[in-house]
């Protein structure tokens, strides 16, 4: 989390430096939670999920070209991975598992229209995932990720407009990485990514 505060402060300090508007944007989302193919068992295989919940986070933009933005994206969620195998002894039982997720991504906008009272766009980035278990014997991951999205702006009154968009994101991993796993569970997963959808709307405040 340190690392998350320094990197918005630093964007903050480079962005008052251009000759450019700041806006920042909190923002409250429902995301989809996605879910994991555990291979640990090749005679059972099963679907993990994460629980649909909500999530909030910042946007932090600077304008740079008519119309596109350069964006700072930091979001979190606090939800269950649902029915994990958990080993104790001689017996394995399955628990919900409390877990965090956080993305951090840098990107932007690009404009689809320029019309000035209903402005739409689509936008992406690239940074990390960092996912966080909260039960003995796991332990967190942090993994490369991407997002793609498409948006519009409502202007409420001059500097601030309402945002609402719909992103997905995409995490990355080695093809059967054991996943959360220090000694408790033994979860592997097939494929390589993991897919989440969220639906979020902000107020966008320009200084």
């Amino acid at each position: 989390m340190k690392l998350i505060y320094k990197l918005t402060l630093l964007s903050l300090a480079l962005t008052c430096t251009n000759s450019y508007s700041v806006e920042i944007t909190p923002l409250y989302a429902y995301r989809d939670g996605g879910d994991f193919t555990d291979e640990s068992d090749t005679n059972n295989k099963t679907t993990i999920s994460i629980d649909n919940t909500a999530a909030y986070g910042v946007l932090i933009a600077v304008p740079y070209e008519r119309g596109k933005t350069l964006e700072l994206y930091y979001s979190h969620q606090s939800t269950h991975l649902d029915s994990i195998d958990i080993s104790n002894g001689a017996t394995t039982a399955k628990t919900n598992i409390p877990i965090t997720i956080d993305y951090l991504h840098i990107g932007g906008t690009a404009p689809i229209s320029e019309d000035k009272d209903l402005p739409t766009f689509v936008s992406g980035g690239l940074g990390f995932t960092y996912m966080n278990p909260d039960f003995p014997d796991t332990q967190a991951e942090l993994r490369p990720s991407m997002s793609i999205g498409i948006g519009l702006k409502y202007p409420v009154i001059e500097n601030v407009a309402i945002r609402l968009e719909t992103r997905g994101f995409a995490t990355l991993f080695n093809n059967n990485s054991t996943l959360f796993c220090n000694g408790g569970c033994d979860l592997q997963v097939s494929g390589n990514g993991f897919f989440q959808f969220e639906v979020f709307t902000g107020l966008a405040i320009q200084f």
